[in-house]
């Protein structure tokens, strides 16, 4: 029991006639806490209400940031794809270009050489003795 209640108790059989009076008070009295009390709750739930809406917009930022980044991302990923794409294909045309220049290289090694053995061959029969049939020709000696 409340000291309200415990004091109109006291009043009402001090006074006597009263205590129909007070049986009203007491309802009264009664009705006003419960007013108050689902007043109370209501103001709670539309706190509550509130918060739950603010905190849907603050999650639905967040989401939009997400979906935003992800955006973003998908982007870069699809940058690094092309760049990667012609790195790949710049890869492949210089392996073709060194590959020819190899084989240019091999082609050029092979007309050395073979240049190099006929000199050596030409400078084998070469003759510096002046009277050397190698040297005068098939004209000179009379065949």
């Amino acid at each position: 029991m409340s000291w309200e209640l415990i004091l109109s108790t006291v009043v009402g059989i001090l006074t006597g006639g009263g205590s129909v009076t007070w049986l009203f008070k007491l309802r009264e009295d009664k009705g006003k806490s419960e007013a108050d009390a689902i007043g109370t709750a209501a103001d709670a739930m539309t706190k509550l209400l509130n918060n739950a809406a603010q905190q849907q917009e603050t999650f639905n930022k967040i989401i939009e940031g997400k979906d935003k980044i992800i955006e973003q991302q998908l982007i870069l990923i699809e940058n690094y794809k092309s760049a990667l794409d012609e790195a790949n294909r710049k890869m492949k045309e210089l392996e073709y270009k060194v590959a020819d220049n190899d084989r240019k290289i091999a082609g050029m090694q092979k007309m050395i050489e073979t240049a190099i053995n006929e000199r050596r061959t030409a400078e084998a029969m070469s003759c510096f003795n002046e009277d050397c049939k190698t040297r005068k020709g098939k004209e000179d000696v009379g065949i």
